[in-house]
């Protein structure tokens, strides 16, 4: 009887950690983020910034799920603007780097980065100021 409840709890020990172990070999969290159709911008590890969702470094193949290919060009030199989002905003950096001032934010320490490989959601009516440090290219989709 004394080796029924040593059992028990080393199984689900076992089990536990299978599971832990499965479910970290299997997921791949950088392709957890979801169309920029739907209302939300989902991943297991998304770096959010004053309410900017950022995925770093989008495989080939999340980038191919969200079309982005088929998505509106835009480029930018070296400037510095103000920027308010009339839509959501979900834009995906080819090249560059940009530096974001969210309105509310302006201190220089709560400025951040974003660029070459990042999908980035910016959301509707968020008031920014961008400053393109390196030449920009970019591909974006906009929604209500």
């Amino acid at each position: 009887m004394g080796n029924q409840f040593l059992t028990l709890p080393l199984l689900l020990v076992i089990v536990c950690v299978s599971v832990s172990f499965i479910i970290t070999t299997k997921l791949n969290p950088k392709e957890a983020i979801v169309s920029p159709s739907e209302s939300s911008f989902a991943s297991a590890i998304p770096t959010e910034i004053h309410g900017v969702k950022i995925l770093r470094q989008a495989s080939d193949a999340k980038l191919a799920q969200l079309g982005v290919a088929s998505w509106p060009k835009w480029e930018g030199s070296p400037s510095k603007f103000p920027w308010t989002f009339k839509k959501t905003e979900t834009m995906y950096f080819v090249e560059g780097k940009i530096k974001v001032n969210v309105d509310g934010y302006e201190e220089e320490e709560e400025a951040f980065e974003i660029g070459k490989g990042d999908v980035v959601v910016f959301p509707k009516d968020m008031r920014v100021v961008w400053e393109i440090t390196e030449a920009v290219k970019k591909h974006y989709s906009l929604e209500e």
